[in-house]
């Protein structure tokens, strides 16, 4: 038996309907709050390496890329100005590269506000959310603006940036991917667990506290101390065990560039001595 649409411009006009209130669900929360990319192709990257979104009706839209959250003392955000925060991107720079590379962008979420100002959230070093702000102000990465400009950068060119002009001018075709995101109101403090110790130790027991790149063990109960347990992706919250690795105090201080100011360290300093 055949089907027959009796009615098929009613059925066209739910379709639309659907299709309508979709868009302006994403309009609205790439103007506010920000988006969690679900997939690989919810972010373009074209030729000249700008950044997209793509919409529920198939437009595509120029965003920007930062980090939600911050984590500072609560007397701090008093005298808090925006060139202490992380910056924003609109290209995908070293910076953005890098991060993504390492693992880290989980960190990040989309946003298309014109006006340089983010959803944010401050939180303490235990993880509390002091402030939460819909506005506030960040500055632009000097990577990506001097990618912008074709010079380098300067402090000026920072202030002088505005998102509105740069979206105008943004119409460039699009070439290909990237990956997944979080939303802005659900961006969440990149802190240790509260039973980070527990797992830590356990982990460490396993591997008998001996360091998984370069072998070395203490032969003592205090020189344990020396014995880490590196998130490998950078993220605190993910602590599957193949998200952790026991590294000495000295490769953990080599794992990449965001430990490097592990060296700085009086610890550091003490296993040289030991170790030497």
């Amino acid at each position: 038996m055949a089907l027959v649409f009796s009615n098929f411009q009613t059925f066209l006009d739910a379709v639309q309907s659907i299709t309508e209130v979709a868009l302006a669900k994403a309009k609205a929360l790439l103007k506010t709050d920000g988006k969690e990319i679900e997939n690989i192709s919810d972010i373009f990257i074209n030729d000249n390496s700008a950044l997209f979104d793509l919409l529920p009706d198939g437009t595509l839209v120029s965003v920007s890329l930062y980090i939600a959250t911050k984590e500072i003392d609560r007397y701090a955000l008093k005298t808090l100005e925006s060139h202490d925060l992380y910056k924003y991107h609109i290209y995908k720079c070293s910076t953005i590269s890098t991060m993504f590379h390492s693992g880290r962008k989980h960190r990040y979420k989309i946003n298309n506000r014109d006006d340089g100002t983010f959803f944010y959230k401050f939180h303490d070093y235990h993880g509390h959310v002091l402030e939460t702000r819909e506005n506030q102000k960040l500055n632009i990465c000097k990577n990506c603006l001097s990618k912008f400009l074709s010079k380098k950068a300067s402090s000026y060119d920072v202030n002088n940036f505005y998102l509105k002009d740069y979206y105008q001018q943004s119409n460039n075709f699009f070439d290909f991917d990237t990956s997944v995101m979080e939303k802005g109101e659900d961006a969440q403090a990149n802190i240790y667990p509260k039973k980070w110790t527990d797992i830590s130790n356990q982990i460490k027991t396993k591997y008998d506290y001996t360091c998984q790149e370069c072998g070395w063990r203490p032969n003592t109960v205090y020189k344990k101390r020396f014995i880490h347990t590196h998130h490998q992706n950078g993220d605190k919250t993910n602590n599957g065990e193949d998200n952790l690795k026991v590294l000495c105090i000295a490769c953990h201080s080599n794992a990449d560039s965001y430990h490097v100011r592990i060296k700085s360290s009086l610890a550091y300093a003490e296993y040289l001595e030991i170790v030497t």
